[in-house]
């Protein structure tokens, strides 16, 4: 077997930036990382929570608890359908849906600045790969839209 600890090392070191980047924007937000990939999830159309749990990878229990530390700051809302009440769907506020916006786009910005030095056909064969990886291993579109991009979510 080939040794690839360069490829190892630097989807980590990658890892961390783009953690740290994420991190950085959820503190002038004033969100948690969770807090702010829920909003993420939510931005575009409300969820079910048992599709959240699956989404995030969460138990119930403690995605109950990050839905209402954030439903305490009113920027989300929870709501039972009314053609199945054990269905509960959570959706943003109007406030939540502002901060939620400002946080993707200082996001979104920050990470395009990580590759911006790279020539155009660079960054395209670096999205097309990582699209490949995401979709390879089912990776939830917890953050942006697969579609806008081209692609199909998972």
């Amino acid at each position: 077997m080939p040794d690839n600890s360069g490829i190892s090392a630097a989807l980590v070191r990658l890892s961390f930036l783009v953690q740290r980047l994420y991190a950085q924007a959820c503190s002038r937000h004033d969100l948690s990382p969770a807090q702010a990939q829920l909003m993420c999830v939510i931005k575009d159309q409300p969820r079910g929570m048992t599709e959240l749990t699956h989404m995030l990878g969460l138990e119930r229990p403690g995605l109950t608890g990050l839905a209402d530390r954030i439903e305490r700051r009113g920027l989300l809302r929870r709501e039972v359908r009314p053609n199945d009440r054990r269905t509960v769907m959570v959706s943003l506020t109007r406030t939540g849906k502002k901060v939620t916006e400002a946080f993707y786009a200082e996001v979104t910005a920050s990470l395009q600045g990580v590759v911006a030095h790279l020539p155009a056909d660079e960054r395209q064969q670096f999205e097309e790969t990582a699209f490949s990886i995401i979709m390879a291993e089912q990776v939830p579109a917890i953050f942006g839209d697969f579609e806008a991009a081209g692609r199909s979510a998972v």
